[in-house]
């Protein structure tokens, strides 16, 4: 990442303590990166860890060099005596391919490890991961901890400050924004309460350790590994939240590392001059509320009345609805099912979709970030 990508405020604050005030507890944080041919980026990334406002006894930085061949590994050992906070390296070597899963999931291995070899009984630790193009804001760690004491996993807002304001993506990506903030409204939970975001990134994702442990870790995919560990930890009923404090920056290169990663989407989307289509926000909004009304309904479905309600409003069978219920181990496995998300809903040309929505989020006094 070029030294221009910073963040459009930088908050100040007392330093996080490594022990908990109230329960007396320590935390222990394992930052872990994947990096595969970065070297021009790292000087910035060590740079944004010097500046984290979390105190320097309660996180260690683990970067797991995919294979690079470009000395990546060697400045970082060369200025590792230099830095006032711990940080490890490991290396695994290089595949024709890059598989952005793979190399993450060694990067977490090696941050779990490192966390197993300073346990104390009743510590919280916690594995936070970024990616090397990417700028921690200064209270990313700090943030990271606040959100993962309401929640299991952290989802972190991903900033592109290098992108223009009438950039068509960035266009469908406030979009995607706006429709989180209708959902959240219609269908909100204590734990990722709206305006919250969509992002799901492995830009910015925290983790409870014994919660990414008892998920079995990102599988080994090309892309998109990410999406598919939060997915995993919906359905099995732990709590996601979308936090906009926790911040991280991130360039708006179309050459990427992984295939059909951010990069791929943004050069498509500048080679086309077309408006791009999106979901229907009045069709997302039929799906929110019916989101919520089988969230309410997952624990009381043995009253026929509420199994009439749910089964009539999802255009299903009443004994579907409870046999499905009876196959999920959560409420929110329950709503994954009875609701599925589009996979790649276009049902609109994104000017009129933004018009429809801004009726809507009138209509349901949506906050805005």
């Amino acid at each position: 990442m070029s030294e221009g990508i910073a963040h459009a405020c930088t908050p100040g604050g007392a330093p996080t303590l490594s022990m908990h005030p109230m329960t007396g507890l320590r935390t222990r944080i394992a930052v872990c990166i994947p990096v595969r041919d970065e070297r021009d980026g790292l000087p910035a990334l060590l740079d944004a860890f010097a500046r984290q406002t979390a105190s320097r006894d309660c996180f260690a930085i683990c970067l797991l060099f995919d294979g690079c061949d470009d000395g990546g590994q060697a400045y970082v050992q060369a200025r590792q005596s230099q830095l006032d906070y711990r940080l490890t390296s490991a290396r695994i070597a290089r595949q024709p391919e890059a598989r952005a899963g793979r190399a993450r999931r060694a990067a977490m291995d090696l941050g779990a490890r490192l966390l197993a070899r300073v346990r104390r009984p009743g510590d919280i630790e916690l594995l936070l991961t970024t990616d090397a193009d990417s700028i921690p804001a200064p209270d990313w760690i700090e943030a990271s901890i606040r959100a993962l004491e309401q929640a299991d996993v952290v989802a972190g807002y991903i900033e592109r400050p290098d992108a223009a304001p009438a950039e068509l993506h960035r266009r469908v990506e406030r979009y995607w924004e706006r429709l989180r903030s209708l959902q959240r409204t219609v269908d909100p939970l204590v734990h990722d309460p709206a305006p919250s975001h969509h992002s799901q990134g492995g830009a910015s994702l925290g983790f409870r350790a014994d919660v990414y442990a008892a998920l079995g870790g990102f599988a080994d995919v090309a892309s998109h590994e990410d999406v598919g560990l939060v997915t995993a930890a919906r359905k099995a009923g732990y709590r996601i939240r979308h936090d906009r404090n926790v911040r991280v920056a991130t360039s708006s290169r179309v050459c990427g590392r992984a295939t059909d990663g951010l990069a791929d989407t943004l050069r498509a989307r500048q080679a086309s001059r077309a408006m791009p289509a999106v979901e229907d926000p009045d069709n997302a909004l039929a799906r929110y509320r019916l989101s919520a009304l089988a969230r309410q309904a997952f624990d009381t479905l043995d009253d026929m009345t509420i199994a009439q309600a749910l089964a009539k409003r999802a255009g299903r069978d009443t004994d579907e609805v409870r046999a499905i219920a009876a196959q999920c181990t959560s409420a929110e496995g329950f709503v994954m099912r009875i609701a599925p998300e589009p996979a790649n809903a276009q049902d609109l040309a994104l000017d009129l979709a933004e018009h429809r929505l801004a009726r809507l989020e009138t209509a349901h006094q949506c906050p805005h970030a």
